[in-house]
C-alpha cells in the first residue's frame, strides 16, 4: 500500500462502496455488504490481489472505474475515439475527487489528448442501489469522434461464473437465459433503436448456480431507451468487469469543442440471492424514479383493443364503455382507431385529429359516458410514428427517420418520425395538449410500434438523439398538464426501463396477454421492475395471440400480479363470468394499496410446471401468492409450497382468495382442508413446511391469501 492511497466511503443501510485511490485512476475497492464503521483501510488492502504472473505487461494496474489501454488493460476501455483518425489512445488521470454526503465525483483529464471526463457515482441509502455515469468534454479544438462511452465499468468478485440475462420477441418479452462466464467477453448488443424487445438492458451476475434466496448477486440495469451494449468480460487473469453503454451508431457522436456528452446511468447493487436485489430495485424505483402519481391507488383499466380493434362505432362503444363499468373498471382507454382515416394500420399515424365521420361530434360524447359511470378517461397515441398514407407525411415527408439514398423499410406500414427536430416536438406537443386539456384526458398509452431501422437525418445517424428527445417532450407535456398520466407501451414491453420510467410511471408489459405465456414475462419482468407499474390485463377465454383456452380465473390471477385491467369484450361475458370478473376486481381494489409498496418474492416451486410469487405488505400482516400451473405436474402429489417474507413467530390465516374450487375439485381425491375452509398456523410453519397444495390441472391457477392474526 502506497502512502498516497486515499479512500472514500459510501454506506446504505446494508452496503457499502468503497473507491480507492492507488493509480492514475480510482478503482472500486469494494461493492458490497456494510463494512464495520470502524474498518481500517489498511486492514482491508492486505486483501489486495496484486500478484503478477510472468508471461503479460509489467506492471498491470488493477481494473479501475474508467479503464485504459495506457495502463496496460486489454479488455474493454472506457472510451473508444479519436480526432480524424489520431489520438486514439489516451492517458487520463485523476485531477480532482469531491465527495458530497453519498454523491463521489470524480475528475480525470489528459491535456495530451484534450479530454475530460467526470465519473458520477452515487449510493441511495435506503435501497443500497447505486448508480454511475460518465460525462466526457472535448478541451481540444478540433471535433472529437466518440465510438464507445461506457457509463460505468464496474468490478465483479473472481467467484463469479455465471450470468442471468433477459431476451424475447413480440409478445414474447423479458424470456430469462442463465450461461457461464467463460473467459472472453459476453455482449448484449441492441441496435433496435428502442429498449426492445429482444434484449433487457438489465442483467444479473453471481456465483454458480446463485438463485432467488442464496448466491452472491449483482443486477444491474442500464437507464436508457435506445441502443445499447451490456458487455460482461472475464480476462485471462481473472479479472470480470460489467460493462455498459449506449451503442452508437458511426459518426452518431462527434463532440465539437467545448461540447459535453454525458453517459445514461447504469444502476446496481449486490446481495444475497435474486430476491433482495429485486426487492432493493423495487424500492429504489418507488422512492427515486417513478412519477408521485404512482404512489396512488392504481385504477382498473378497460381497454378497446382486443374488443373492437379498428371497427369503431360510437354506439358499440357506449355499450362497451357501460359494460366494462358494470364489472368494476375505474378507467377506460380508447385505443388505436380513433384519428382520421384510422381504419387500418395502413394510414392515419400522424394525424392526430378525431375523424368526425365516426364520432360526429368528437369524442365528447364518449368521454361523458366514461365520466357517468365515474371512470377516468385515456386514449392511446403513436407520436414518434407516421405512415406515408398521412396527411402529415405528404406535408412533411422531410420529418421522417430517413437516408438519401436508401429506402427505409417499413413496419406496421409505418415510418419514424425525427422528434429531436423541434419543428416535429413542436407540432406533437400542441397536438397532444390541445386533445388532453378539450378532452380532459386522465392517461394516454403512448405506443411505439417498430424498430428504429436505418435511423437518420438524411445523412448522418440519429438514433441516440431519439431517446433523448423523447424524455424532454414527455417532461414538456406533463409540465403542461401535470394531471396526465403516461403508459409506456412500444408493441408490448419493448420500452421498459428506468429512463423512461422517470416520465411514464406503468409499462404495457406485453401485447400477449395468454396467462399462461404471461406468466413466464411476468416472472421475468418483475425480475427488476416494481408490480405496480405493470399492466396485467384479463383477456378473452381464447387467446388473441396464442388460441389458448383459460379459464376466467387463470386469466384473472395471473393479471392480478400487476396493475389490473381487462381488454376482454365485457359486453360477451355470461352472467356467471360477471359474477366472477367482479370478486377478482373487488379484490384487487381491497388489497391495491398495500401491494403498491409490497416486498416481491419469487417463490421457488418444486416443479417447473409451476411458477409462484408472492406479494407481503411492509408491515408483514397480509400477503398474496399466486400458483400457476404452465403444463403437466410430475411427481403426481402436489408437495408444498414454502411461502416467504412472513414472521416466524407470528400466526397467520391461510385462504384461499381464488374462488375456483370447483375447478380444482375434479382432479382431487383429497383436497387440502385449507382450500375448503381457513385454517391459522405459524409464519414458520408456512415458510418452512410450506402450504400443502392441491393437485393443479395444467393451465389452472390458484390465490393464496394470509393474513397476520395474532401478535401474541
Amino acid at each position: 500500500m502506497s502512502s498516497q492511497t486515499r479512500h472514500w466511503r459510501l454506506d446504505g443501510n446494508s452496503s457499502t462502496l468503497l473507491v480507492i485511490r492507488d493509480h492514475a485512476v480510482p478503482r472500486l475497492f469494494w461493492c458490497g455488504s456494510r463494512l464495520h464503521d470502524d474498518t481500517e483501510l489498511a486492514h482491508m488492502l492486505v486483501h489486495d490481489d496484486s500478484a503478477l504472473a510472468f508471461g503479460g505487461l509489467d506492471g498491470v494496474t488493477p481494473l479501475s472505474l474508467f479503464p485504459q489501454a495506457s495502463t496496460a488493460y486489454t479488455g474493454s476501455p472506457a472510451l473508444n475515439g479519436h480526432r480524424n483518425g489520431a489520438a486514439f489512445a489516451h492517458a487520463l488521470h485523476t485531477s480532482d475527487i469531491r465527495q458530497d454526503e453519498n454523491h463521489l465525483t470524480i475528475m480525470l483529464q489528459d491535456d495530451h489528448v484534450n479530454l475530460s471526463v467526470e465519473l458520477h457515482l452515487s449510493l441511495d441509502a435506503s435501497s443500497d442501489v447505486a448508480r454511475m455515469s460518465t460525462s466526457l468534454t472535448n478541451t481540444g479544438n478540433t471535433p472529437y469522434t466518440v465510438d464507445w462511452l461506457a457509463s460505468a465499468t464496474l468490478p465483479m468478485p473472481s467467484s463469479y461464473r455465471e450470468c442471468l440475462t433477459q431476451h424475447g420477441r413480440w409478445g414474447l418479452e423479458s424470456q430469462t437465459h442463465r450461461r457461464t462466464i467463460a473467459p472472453g467477453r459476453i455482449d448484449i448488443s441492441n441496435l433496435h433503436g428502442r429498449t426492445s424487445h429482444e434484449h433487457a438492458s438489465s442483467l444479473a451476475c453471481g456465483t454458480a448456480g446463485f438463485g432467488d434466496n442464496g448466491g452472491d448477486v449483482m443486477f444491474a440495469h442500464l437507464a436508457w431507451s435506445g441502443n445499447f451494449s451490456l458487455r460482461i468480460e472475464r480476462l485471462s487473469n481473472g479479472t470480470i468487469s460489467l460493462q455498459a453503454g449506449v451503442l452508437y451508431l458511426p459518426g452518431e457522436c462527434l463532440l465539437q469543442p467545448g461540447e459535453t456528452v454525458t453517459t445514461p446511468p447504469v444502476l446496481f447493487t449486490r446481495g444475497n440471492g435474486m430476491n433482495q436485489c429485486t426487492q432493493r430495485f423495487h424500492q429504489h424505483a418507488r422512492s427515486s424514479i417513478l412519477p408521485a402519481w404512482t404512489r396512488r391507488p392504481r385504477p382498473i383499466h378497460a381497454n378497446s383493443w382486443e374488443a373492437l380493434y379498428f371497427n369503431h362505432d360510437q354506439d358499440a362503444l357506449f355499450t362497451l364503455i357501460d359494460a366494462a363499468a358494470s364489472v368494476g373498471a375505474e378507467r377506460f382507454v380508447l385505443d388505436d382507431g380513433w384519428f382520421l382515416h384510422r381504419r387500418s394500420d395502413n394510414a392515419g399515424l400522424g394525424d392526430w385529429y378525431v375523424d368526425t365521420g365516426i364520432y360526429p361530434e368528437g369524442l365528447h360524447p364518449v368521454v361523458e359516458r366514461v365520466r357517468q359511470h365515474g371512470m377516468q378517461f385515456g386514449l392511446w397515441f403513436e407520436p414518434e410514428m407516421v405512415n406515408p398514407d398521412s396527411n402529415l407525411f405528404r406535408a412533411h415527408p422531410e420529418w421522417t427517420l430517413q437516408l438519401a439514398h436508401v429506402d427505409t423499410p417499413l413496419a406496421r406500414n409505418q415510418l419514424a418520425l425525427d422528434i429531436a427536430r423541434d419543428e416535429v416536438s413542436d407540432y406533437l406537443f400542441e397536438r397532444i395538449t390541445s386533445l388532453v386539456h378539450e378532452y380532459a384526458i386522465d392517461y394516454i398509452k403512448w405506443d411505439h410500434n417498430r424498430d428504429l431501422v436505418l435511423p437518420g437525418d438524411g445523412a448522418h445517424a440519429r438514433a441516440a438523439a431519439q431517446p433523448a428527445a423523447l424524455y424532454r417532450l414527455m417532461a414538456r407535456i406533463i409540465d403542461a398538464c401535470p394531471d396526465l398520466e403516461i403508459e409506456s407501451c412500444a408493441a408490448g414491453g419493448a420500452r421498459a426501463d428506468f429512463a423512461v420510467l422517470e416520465h411514464t410511471g406503468r409499462v404495457w408489459t406485453s401485447d400477449n396477454i395468454d396467462p399462461i405465456e404471461r406468466a413466464r414475462i411476468q416472472q421475468g419482468f418483475l425480475r427488476f421492475m416494481p408490480p405496480e407499474i405493470m399492466g396485467a390485463h384479463v383477456g378473452h377465454k381464447t387467446a388473441h395471440l396464442t388460441g389458448r383456452v383459460t379459464s376466467l380465473h387463470t386469466r384473472a390471477i395471473v393479471a392480478l400480479q400487476g396493475q389490473f385491467g381487462f381488454e376482454l369484450d365485457a359486453r360477451r361475458l355470461d352472467p356467471h363470468d360477471v359474477i366472477t370478473l367482479q370478486h377478482y376486481t373487488q379484490l384487487y381494489k381491497r388489497h391495491r394499496e398495500w401491494l403498491a409498496s409490497s416486498r416481491y418474492w419469487h417463490v421457488p416451486t418444486y416443479s417447473k410446471a409451476l411458477i409462484a410469487c408472492g406479494f407481503v405488505d411492509e408491515a408483514q400482516r397480509q400477503a398474496l401468492f399466486s400458483v400457476v400451473a404452465i403444463g403437466n405436474m410430475h411427481p403426481t402429489r402436489p408437495g408444498h409450497l414454502p411461502l416467504a417474507g412472513l414472521v416466524s413467530d407470528r400466526f397467520y390465516q391461510l385462504t384461499l382468495e381464488s374462488i375456483n374450487l370447483s375447478e380444482l375439485a375434479p382432479f382431487n381425491k383429497i383436497i387440502p382442508d385449507w382450500c375448503d375452509h381457513a385454517v391459522t398456523t405459524t409464519g414458520e410453519m408456512l415458510m418452512k413446511f410450506g402450504v400443502p397444495l392441491p393437485v393443479m390441472p395444467p393451465q389452472s391457477a390458484l390465490l393464496i391469501g394470509c393474513h397476520r392474526v395474532s401478535d401474541s
